[in-house]
Formats: structure tokens, C-alpha cells, sequence
């Protein structure tokens, strides 16, 4: 499983978003993101407290791209197509597996409007016909039930609980993460 996004870094399009690689030029859009705590209710980061502390996520972004390790897409309106709406991407990748962690956040301004939905339907597509994935995992905080039936209605099915696996640094206890599944339509055995 090869793959290579330093020098042509991919741009994923529907009819209402455009989702491209995140860069310093977006510092502002992505800072009122992870500096708000609906945003980042379920993110185990600190909020940003500053646009440096952004600037920061973003290089060390760039750097596990670089490494391959990761893809992340900014959410892009086509409306507005500098002003970041959200995250989504790779955040981990089993490449001997075939496997991603799909990850992603949106500002709460726009939660519940279907847009994480869509950049979720292309990126899911993205890592099964182009990145060539056998599974693709979310992992979920229980709590998380917005977060649950976005992954449900994608075609995700739960296929782990996992009890107090996780320490929440943000909010110093244990969490339990529910891991939904969704295996590449075109490796189903039959």
C-alpha cells in the first residue's frame, strides 16, 4: 500500500464543497474552529488559544504527510472556498492492514447542515477506490450520538466497545470509544 500526497496533493469536490490540503493561509477559519468548545467538545486536544497554537497543528500536519502517515482535508464551501468549515481525513493508517482512522470536526455553526455527511461520503470514498483501503474505522465517544448517526448513516456498523481504554487530557478522566467499521465494498468476500 503506496501512496504519495507531497507533491500532488489530492482535491476532492461534491456539489456543494470542495475539500483540499489545509495551509497557513487558512490560520484565521481554522483558529475560530479549534478555539471553540462545541467544536472541540469530543476532540481530545486543547482548544487553540492562540493562531499560533494552529499554526503549530498545522506543521505537524505537514510533517506526518510528508511521513505518509496521514491525509487531512480541509472543508471548503465552493461558495467560499478559502474559509475552512472543517476537518476530515486519515488520522491514522494501518498501511500492512489496509486500514485508516477516519477522523473528522466541523464548527459548530455548521453542525447539522450535511455538509460533514458529504465530506464524509467523498473522503470515505477516496480511501476505498484511491488509497485503496480494506476497512475504514471511527472511533467514537459514546456520547458522542450526532457523531454516531453521522458514522451510521455513511454504512458504518459497531464493531467494538471499549471501556475506559482512554485518558481524556482535556478532561482529565477515562473514556470509553466505540469503534465503527466500514469494509470496502469491493473486497466482501462472499
Amino acid at each position: 500500500m503506496e501512496f504519495n500526497f507531497n507533491s500532488n496533493y489530492p482535491i476532492l469536490e461534491s456539489e456543494g464543497l470542495i475539500l483540499k490540503r489545509i495551509t497557513k493561509e487558512h490560520v484565521d477559519s481554522l483558529f475560530l474552529m479549534r478555539s471553540d468548545p462545541m467544536s472541540m467538545n469530543f476532540v481530545p486536544r486543547p482548544l487553540a488559544k492562540t493562531k499560533e497554537d494552529v499554526l503549530e497543528w498545522i506543521e505537524q500536519s505537514d510533517k506526518l504527510t510528508e511521513s505518509n502517515d496521514f491525509v487531512n482535508f480541509g472543508v471548503f464551501l465552493k461558495e467560499n472556498p478559502n474559509v475552512a468549515i472543517g476537518i476530515i481525513g486519515f488520522v491514522r493508517m494501518n498501511k500492512a492492514n489496509h486500514r485508516g482512522e477516519i477522523g473528522y470536526i466541523s464548527h459548530s455553526i455548521h453542525h447539522r447542515k450535511g455538509y460533514t455527511f458529504e465530506a464524509l461520503k467523498l473522503v470515505v470514498d477516496f480511501g476505498f477506490n484511491i488509497m485503496n483501503f480494506h476497512t475504514i474505522e471511527a472511533c467514537i465517544d459514546p456520547l458522542n450520538e450526532p457523531s454516531i448517526n453521522l458514522i451510521k448513516k455513511t454504512g458504518f456498523n459497531l464493531e467494538a466497545q471499549f471501556k475506559e481504554n482512554f485518558f481524556h487530557p482535556i478532561l482529565k478522566e477515562f473514556r470509553d470509544t466505540n469503534v465503527y467499521c466500514k469494509i470496502n465494498p469491493n473486497h466482501i468476500k462472499n
